[in-house]
């Protein structure tokens, strides 16, 4: 597949960190008709970008699953206060604009993730908004984000940290044109797994 139409984010960070302690395992390592949702992210996304990196707190988690090319394998830093400590170091050891997807959004699809990274600017975050909620984790994080990553109120909230950068704000499905090459448009495309019922639900929609 080609490079898709655009050209400042050239770097995509898998986060798959998440203990899944209600889905009985690591959301990373957790299968879906014959195949674990880090291979799947990783299929999905890869044709996209020029680089693919994974952002985990145990990186033996890769040794159970099939090996993939990832440029770097980056670890969450010691003494990690929350999410945003993770974000951050990621985004910084990559030091370039990412687009950052977290492992158990299995309902992206390329041209989404396309029509995101397309409305990057210098400087500029671009974060979708579904249900009238930011989606930090499928959004494209600038390194200059992480000038205000340290909160002065210490609100260590994701969505806090959204509104500190500023972030250009991607509404669905109404900023997001229909592709004539999508047979399907997702509900909700950034929706997450959070409980064995919703890993059911969507095994049986494929």
């Amino acid at each position: 597949m080609n490079r898709p139409d655009f050209e400042s984010v050239t770097d995509c960070i898998i986060l798959a960190g998440g203990e899944g302690r209600r889905m009985g395992g690591p959301k990373a390592l957790l299968e879906v008709n014959g195949s674990t949702l880090i291979e799947r992210q990783f299929q999905l996304l890869s044709p996209l970008f020029d680089n693919m990196f994974v952002s985990l707190k145990d990186v033996s988690i890769l040794d159970k699953t099939s090996p993939l090319p990832w440029q770097e394998t980056i670890a969450d830093p010691p003494g990690a206060r929350c999410l945003l400590d993770v974000i951050g170091n990621a985004i910084g050891k990559v030091g370039r604009p990412v687009f950052l997807a977290a492992v158990d959004v299995p309902a992206l699809n390329r041209s989404i993730v396309s029509e995101i990274c397309s409305q990057h600017s210098k400087e500029q975050s671009v974060v979708p908004v579904d249900e009238k909620r930011p989606q930090p984790l499928a959004a494209v994080w600038d390194p200059a984000a992480l000038e205000v990553l340290e909160p002065p109120d210490e609100d260590l909230a994701l969505l806090a940290w959204v509104r500190r950068t500023g972030a250009m704000l991607l509404k669905w499905p109404d900023d997001f044109p229909l592709s004539s090459a999508e047979n399907q448009r997702p509900e909700h495309p950034f929706r997450n797994l959070n409980t064995p019922e919703d890993l059911r639900e969507m095994e049986s929609q494929e």
